[in-house]
């Protein structure tokens, strides 16, 4: 292993027990951070087939974390998703000329402890959860909004 992709476990800094003495969470946040950066260089690939079990939905380009389980905690409500599904102050954006056609989830990735859940915000116009359902989004993703910082993806069962 390089000395730069050596993760320090040892007990210096932030404690045993510390948000950073989790080496499984440091290297999740590291491959979510590189594909982030993919994507916002124009990575991400434009002309995937999708599998006939996902479904197509929106993510902020900063939570996506492809092939991470979540769990859909909660409901939007309408009026909150128009909100963020609009410009800042109001306003629609190009790609989104009825905000009110969709609808949002509140979710948290399962990072295997209840110190380390990351909770987000996933949007969908065809697509219908439940509360406790379980999906993974695919490894897959297009930037769908540059001003409202969202990316299209997919989601599927978690296997």
């Amino acid at each position: 292993m390089a000395e730069s992709e050596r993760i320090d476990t040892d007990d210096s800094g932030e404690g045993a027990g510390g948000v950073f003495a989790n080496e499984s969470r440091r290297t999740f946040m590291k491959k979510g951070a590189l594909a982030t950066g993919a994507l916002a260089l124009g990575l991400g690939s434009a002309g995937t087939a999708v599998a006939q079990d996902s479904t197509s939905v929106l993510v902020y380009t900063y939570a996506y974390h492809p092939n991470v389980p979540f769990r859909v905690t909660n409901a939007l409500e309408q009026s909150t998703t128009v909100r963020l599904l609009e410009r800042p102050g109001g306003g629609d954006v190009d790609e989104i000329s009825q905000p009110d056609d969709y609808s949002g989830w509140v979710i948290r990735y399962d990072l295997g402890g209840r110190n380390g859940a990351i909770t987000t915000i996933m949007f969908s116009r065809d697509a219908s959860f439940s509360q406790g359902d379980r999906r993974r989004f695919s490894g897959d993703a297009t930037v769908f909004s540059s001003q409202l910082n969202l990316l299209s993806t997919t989601v599927r069962s978690p296997e």
